[in-house]
């Protein structure tokens, strides 16, 4: 490279505002400098030109600093960083560091002789081959950790099957779903084949919400059931009680329409206060006059 290519390269340097893509470049000026400034000048007019070598040389230095690192020193500094990430625990964010190392250390350049460069090299393989080995060992036991949460969440679906297809009491069965989703999320992300399992899982959960809704169907028409029934006992009682001799055989009636009623259970949480209030003070008025009357 000839004192004005070296002078013209180093002036478009200059002029850019972000040199990270510039590597090649810089290791070219860094090498070249060294020979320029080495050579025997011929006389004034070279002298003036290796000024001007220096001169730009060193308004680029303050701009990029590696220029003042030897690819040696730089290949040794990258050497350094990737032994570091020799104890990073978050191997992913590490193995693209190591990338971008490998890449760095590439566009280093030459470090010198031959055997100085395989040197190096031999150093940076070694640390990526043990990063590499702490690698499979850390996928390999992430993928047992995986396995073992895909197992755990199989079991789930069974469980959430076997609730949905033996429901009776349909609050306890709600329960126990809500502690089946708890326990899903607990069990956290189980790598490839999530995706599948939730939807199993999804679809679990869908069946169960149709059958609450056809027990909640199935509940109002037997709480209206219910209700008319113990309308119907309603009527009875009040009936006993505008017609009331109370005899012995009528005051068992009227015992029994308690038991009916009680019997009849509950009639859904709208009508079923109501319904028991109006019964009840039918039933205790007839056993006040009642009193009243024998008394």
């Amino acid at each position: 490279m000839t004192k004005q290519e070296f002078i013209a390269l180093a002036k478009e340097l200059l002029e850019e505002e972000n040199l990270d893509n510039r590597n090649q470049d810089l290791q070219l000026l860094r090498r070249e400098f060294k020979y320029i400034v080495n050579r025997d000048e011929e006389n004034y007019l070279d002298q003036e030109e290796t000024n001007k070598v220096i001169a730009i040389y060193n308004e680029l230095v303050k701009k990029e600093p590696r220029l003042l690192v030897s690819p040696y020193d730089e290949k040794k500094a990258v050497i350094e960083k990737a032994r570091k990430l020799l104890d990073k625990k978050e191997i992913i964010a590490a193995n693209r560091e190591l990338d971008r190392l490998s890449d760095e250390f590439r566009k280093a350049g030459r470090a010198g002789s031959k055997e100085q460069d395989d040197e190096l090299w031999n150093e940076f393989r070694q640390v990526k081959d043990e990063f590499y080995a702490k690698k499979r060992a850390y996928f390999e036991e992430l993928d047992k950790a995986n396995a073992e949460k895909r197992a755990k969440k199989e079991n789930i679906i069974e469980r959430a099957k076997e609730i949905v297809n033996n429901v009776e009491n349909i609050r306890e069965a709600n329960a126990q779903m809500d502690a089946l989703r708890k326990e899903w999320k607990e069990v956290g992300y189980s790598g490839k084949g999530d995706d599948y399992l939730w939807k199993e899982f999804a679809k679990v959960m869908d069946e169960f919400q149709e059958k609450k809704k056809e027990r909640h169907g199935e509940m109002l028409k037997l709480f209206e059931e219910r209700a008319a029934k113990k309308e119907e006992l309603i009527k009875r009682a009040r009936i006993l009680l505008a017609n009331s001799e109370f005899t012995d055989e009528e005051v068992e009636k009227v015992k029994a329409l308690r038991g009916e009623y009680k019997a009849i259970g509950f009639a859904g949480k709208d009508k079923d206060d109501d319904l028991y209030q109006r019964f009840n003070e039918i039933i205790q008025k007839y056993f006040e006059e009642m009193k009243f009357y024998k008394d």
